[in-house]
């Protein structure tokens, strides 16, 4: 329940429209009042949202998670989509993204370690007002803004200074959908389309959860498909993820396949009875030359007998150099520690002096997790290089 001295506050997880550059005065607006994120200090790190711990914390206890008044253990969260005519810009009707929405919804729901219940009531008239902080959960298509993604909703207590997710709110994109990637990319079809947008509401609806986004795994690439000429003379290159790892199946008719590293961080987020005691943790320490490795990606990957590596699990150092990966399976795991590549997701870890010029590095003998314990002291050096 909210109390006299509840303070809201919202943070967007953005996504780009590279030619949308009238809009950049309406962009710095809105990120400079909406992306300061919870507590606003250092320890969004972790794969977590911070609820305002300290920046040594490096485990999910100080994780931002639900309000219990709103989604508590065992409920079901309830989701909505906004009706509109503009819908039609990328589908014949509302009534085609439907079924992607509810997929995306039981990919998360369909997790067997996390207590995680989503449902979607249908289709929703648009609030009178703003949609944002109405207490209800919406997926919608914006067609105005630079900024898209999931819109977080937070309620503090002031007693405990502790923040509680209320609501989150998913703006699909069609601007840089529709004029740029469908002229563009003559193979993304309608299937294409479906395609996309159910893999972009899994990550938001992640984001949703309060999972943050991670750090590409080495095996990870990303692939130069074209580059197209703009009129103003720049170079726009349209690009391809791959990846060197499988996937977890689809977690139903028409849901997304999320990854291991998806579903651990949504258990520890929601995790179901008993499920913390059935796994083990790993963590340590990332130095180079006598310095601590701060805000760096530390992967925890299965070695199969094959000798390929798969389904890797990971998080972020600290800005004292520690780290903490949870959620393992017992058995024994591979390290691999690298610097943060993906400047976009995470720029302001970047703007907080995290460490760039190391080169990657793979722990040279393996680490056994056992359950229900954390595999500590653990040292990983990192070689200097160019930025």
């Amino acid at each position: 329940m909210r109390t006299s001295g509840d303070r809201d506050r919202s943070s967007v997880s953005p996504s780009r429209a590279a030619h949308c550059r009238l809009r950049l005065a309406v962009t710095a607006t809105i990120l400079a009042t909406l992306s300061l994120g919870p507590g606003g200090n250092g320890a969004e790190a972790y794969r977590f949202y911070d609820n305002g711990g300290l920046d040594t914390i490096v485990g999910s206890d100080e994780a931002l998670r639900w309000s219990a008044d709103v989604w508590g253990p065992g409920d079901t969260l309830v989701w909505r989509i906004e009706d509109g005519p503009d819908w039609a810009r990328l589908w014949d009707s509302v009534a085609d993204v439907t079924p992607l929405v509810e997929g995306s919804l039981s990919a998360w729901s369909g997790i067997e370690t996390a207590d995680i219940s989503w449902r979607l009531e249908g289709v929703r008239d648009p609030p009178e007002e703003s949609r944002f902080g109405d207490s209800r959960n919406a997926v919608y298509l914006d067609t105005w803004s630079d900024i898209v993604g999931a819109a977080h909703w937070w309620v503090r207590n002031d007693a405990s200074g502790r923040w509680k997710t209320t609501e989150c709110d998913v703006g699909l994109p069609w601007y840089w959908w529709l004029d740029e990637t469908l002229e563009r990319d003559d193979s993304l079809d309608a299937e294409g389309l479906r395609r996309r947008t159910t893999r972009f509401l899994a990550r938001e609806l992640g984001h949703c959860l309060g999972l943050r986004n991670t750090e590409p795994f080495p095996g990870s690439r990303r692939l130069r498909r074209s580059s197209i000429r703009e009129e103003d003379g720049s170079d726009d290159a349209v690009w391809r993820d791959t990846a060197v790892w499988a996937p977890s199946p689809a977690m139903g008719s028409g849901s997304p396949p999320l990854a291991l590293d998806d579903r651990v961080g949504a258990s520890l987020a929601r995790p179901r009875t008993g499920w913390g005691a059935s796994v083990g943790s790993v963590a340590g320490i990332l130095e180079s030359e006598g310095e601590r490795v701060r805000y760096a990606y530390v992967w925890a990957v299965r070695r199969l007998p094959s000798g390929e590596m798969r389904n890797p699990v990971g998080a972020f150092s600290n800005g004292r150099g520690e780290f903490l990966v949870e959620g393992l399976e017992a058995g024994q795991y591979i390290l691999w520690a690298k610097p943060i590549r993906d400047r976009w997701s995470h720029r302001r870890l970047i703007a907080s002096d995290a460490t760039t010029d190391v080169k990657d590095s793979v722990l040279a003998l393996p680490v056994r997790v056992a359950a229900g314990r954390v595999t500590d002291g653990i040292a990983i050096p990192l070689t200097r290089s160019r930025e």
